[in-house]
């Protein structure tokens, strides 16, 4: 929020203003609601206090009553029950107490045995006094006050019951009535003097909430019409404002003491806070002029100063780089750009400023730009892929390498619809194992893990777009993008095919361990047998001593045969291979190579067209080159090996030259592997077994002979139904030379 104030004027501004009108208002708001108060509970006193002075009233007028009762309950007239005494009582007492109405006599039974004065004959009591001489007798009460419903007169008669004691027992009960005409001179004198103050109405009511006394009369009681005033009947003092015939009325309430009876007195709201609703409405008026005032000049102000700086700010931040109009020639600043105040001088300056800041917006734009394609170029170039994200996830750029390694188009990946779900889909449907590798990028994302990982997947996609089922290995490297003040940015992950390193790595280590298995047997024997022959006390006769030294010039041969590989093998590779070519027989040579093979009673049957023509090639090295395939051909096929030559020669344009064709019956080639077997040190393991090991260099020197003559040698499996692999070897029509041919001329006498 501050770093929002610090950036708006208008909001500076608007703060100060409200710094200046807001204590005011609060001052206001404060005032008014405490002289409010004040002057609301000002008003609420008084009318307790009225409500109090009368419940005094009513409690003198009581008590009064009370003391005439319980004297004339103690006389002897009374403990007597003479009834000729008790009249003659009642006539004086009526005479000093005219608010008294009747005076009732009843015995101990609740039996009426005096009524002072005589009621007319057609009118007869319904009042019961035998609960109330009960009550008497048993909870000891001085007297009691009794209200009921006159039936004769339909009006609320109160009654105060007094018991007469005799030698400590009830003997009868003395009943005086009230006569509330008494009392209501008094409550409209009360009446009439608030006259000029508003309405007024003043109640009395006994412990069940009817009204004994109601000034103006009133058929409903006052609870029936307000029954918040419950809490009066409870003994407690208080104000309440409740509405009443469409109007709010404050009503205040007291007990009166030694009675459960309750004043009330009831006044208009809007007489009683005539005074609060005058300073209210004279404070609103004062805040009212006081807003407008302030507003007037806020508005005024922000007209003249603050718009003007805000429409400038919001030009200023039009600026772009691809700007062709000036924003400092918008619309919005036509007028202070006329000004001759300091606005229009502010506005003039940004119009120069803007000037420059296009000029240098050009400059950049040309140097990033440049920089920009030679990132790119930088990054498509490499042979790793390059996948960068910003700190959210989402994918900021990725090089060609990697969109085309998992099978997806760059401009698919910048869509802003593309989400990295897709991308850790594509990524898990290539991963031979999804979950180790999910697992693992996991780790290394969040930290836990190393930032290098290593997985397999089973295929890549290729140019085409076509996914290229074979087994890589893959490295990944993620890695932090940070600012110049070491702020993360993003990340980064450079994905590199590393299948080829491994091999490498793997052919390596095999070949320490084959090459020095295949040098340690040979020396092996040698040294045995070499031992023996050195041996003084073990006899050996001329024939086990030809047949020692025999297995070691075996032994020796394959030494040497080892080497020689390993050297040509270098050669090849290198590049300085020199072939010593002379004019053959091919049927000779294949002949020369089957005795060999007879020799170790290999089934072969041999092929040849009618016509062979003479080859012009290494006689040695294509030698080793069928010796190879052979030798190859009874390694996986085993003894029962069944190996067929096929030599065909044709003179078609487009094939021209010499296919042998050498087919075997052994397992055949694993998929996929027909061009990695003539690999260096490259061995087939798994359903290929072989009968002797070797260094996996046969068919690499093979290929190197044959592409050395300008050839071509490859394999396959066979088609026919059987298994086994076949291994052509084509040769091109300028090694071929024809008896008595212009160009080629020799004498057939000539070729071995």
């Amino acid at each position: 929020m501050l770093k929002i104030l610090e950036r708006k004027i208008t909001l500076q501004l608007l703060v100060f203003y409200g710094l200046f009108v807001i204590p005011l208002v609060l001052g206001g708001a404060e005032l008014y609601f405490f002289q409010r108060d004040a002057l609301q509970q000002s008003a609420q006193q008084a009318d307790l206090s009225l409500a109090q002075a009368l419940s005094q009233d009513v409690e003198t007028y009581v008590q009064g009553t009370v003391k005439e009762a319980q004297e004339l309950a103690q006389g002897p007239a009374a403990t007597r029950l003479n009834r000729q005494q008790l009249n003659t009582q009642f006539s004086i007492s009526k005479r000093i107490h005219p608010e008294l109405g009747q005076y009732l006599v009843y015995d101990a039974t609740g039996k009426l045995l005096l009524t002072y004065p005589q009621p007319p004959p057609n009118v007869k009591s319904n009042f019961n006094a035998v609960p109330y001489v009960q009550e008497l007798r048993h909870v000891d009460k001085a007297f009691l006050l009794i209200g009921q419903n006159d039936p004769a007169t339909h009006s609320y008669t109160v009654l105060i019951a007094t018991p007469i004691i005799h030698g400590q027992q009830q003997v009868g009960m003395i009943v005086l009535t009230l006569l509330q005409q008494q009392l209501n001179p008094h409550l409209l004198a009360v009446q009439q003097q608030f006259k000029n103050n508003g309405e007024m109405r003043i109640w009395i009511m006994d412990g069940q909430g009817n009204s004994i006394i109601n000034t103006p009369p009133s058929r409903l009681s006052l609870l029936q019409r307000i029954p918040g005033l419950s809490n009066a009947l409870y003994g407690k003092a208080g104000n309440i404002v409740a509405r009443d015939e469409q109007h709010d009325w404050l009503y205040s309430y007291v007990p009166i003491h030694e009675t459960d009876w309750v004043v009330a007195v009831g006044r208009p709201v809007d007489d009683t806070f005539a005074t609060v609703i005058s300073f209210q409405h004279s404070l609103i008026i004062a805040l009212i002029m006081l807003l407008v005032g302030a507003s007037v000049f806020w508005f005024v102000m922000h007209g003249w100063v603050v718009a003007p700086i805000s429409r400038l700010a919001q030009a200023v931040t039009m600026i772009k780089p691809d700007q062709s109009r000036k924003v400092t020639n918008h619309r919005l600043l036509v007028r202070e750009k006329s000004r001759q105040d300091e606005i229009g001088r502010l506005v003039n300056a940004f119009s120069d400023m803007e000037e420059e800041i296009h000029t240098l917006f050009r400059k950049s734009d040309e140097q990033s730009y440049t920089r920009l394609q030679t990132l790119d170029a930088l990054l498509g170039s490499m042979d790793e892929g390059v996948l960068l994200e910003d700190p959210a996830g989402e994918i900021v750029y990725a090089n060609h390498r990697f969109t085309q390694f998992i099978g997806m188009s760059a401009p698919t990946i910048a869509q802003d619809t593309f989400e990295r779900k897709h991308l850790t889909e594509r990524m898990e449907s290539l991963a031979e194992k999804p979950e180790q590798y999910l697992e693992a990028l996991h780790h290394a994302e969040s930290g836990a893990g190393p930032q290098v990982i290593e997985f397999q997947v089973h295929g890549y996609y290729n140019q085409l777009g076509q996914l290229v089922p074979s087994r890589r290995h893959i490295r990944m490297r993620l890695f932090q993008v940070r600012d110049m003040s070491g702020r993360v940015i993003g990340r980064g992950k450079i994905m590199s095919d590393v299948t080829r390193q491994n091999e490498a790595e793997q052919v390596k280590q095999n070949l320490l361990a084959i090459v020095s298995h295949e040098l340690r047997t040979p020396l092996t024997t040698i040294k045995g047998y070499a031992t023996s022959l050195l041996e003084t006390d073990v006899e050996v006769d001329d024939t086990m001593q030809r047949d020692f030294l025999c297995r070691i010039v075996e032994e020796g041969d394959r030494m040497a045969e080892l080497v020689t590989s390993l050297l040509e093998m270098s050669q090849l590779e290198a590049g300085t291979l020199k072939l010593a070519p002379r004019l053959c027989r091919l049927d000779i040579l294949l002949t020369r190579v089957l005795e060999n093979a007879a020799n170790k009673h290999l089934q072969i049957r041999l092929s040849l067209p009618a016509e062979l023509p003479v080859v012009y090639i290494d006689q040695r090295r294509i030698e080793m080159v069928l010796r190879n395939l052979l030798e190859n051909a009874q390694r996986y096929a085993g003894e029962q090996a069944e190996i067929a030559i096929n030599v065909r020669y044709t003179q078609e344009p487009e094939e021209s030259g010499i296919c042998l064709s050498l087919e075997d019956n052994g397992p055949g080639l694993p998929a996929g592997l027909t061009e990695r077997i003539f690999e260096s040190f490259y061995q087939v393991d798994g359903g290929r077994k072989r009968s002797s090991t070797g260094v996996g260099l046969g068919l690499a020197i093979c290929r190197g002979f044959v592409e050395a003559h300008g050839g071509h040698i490859w394999a396959e499996n066979r088609s026919d139904g059987t298994t086994g692999a076949i291994f052509h070897i084509w040769l091109p029509a300028r090694l071929i030379h024809i008896s008595n041919s212009p160009s080629h001329p020799f004498k057939l006498e000539e070729a071995f």
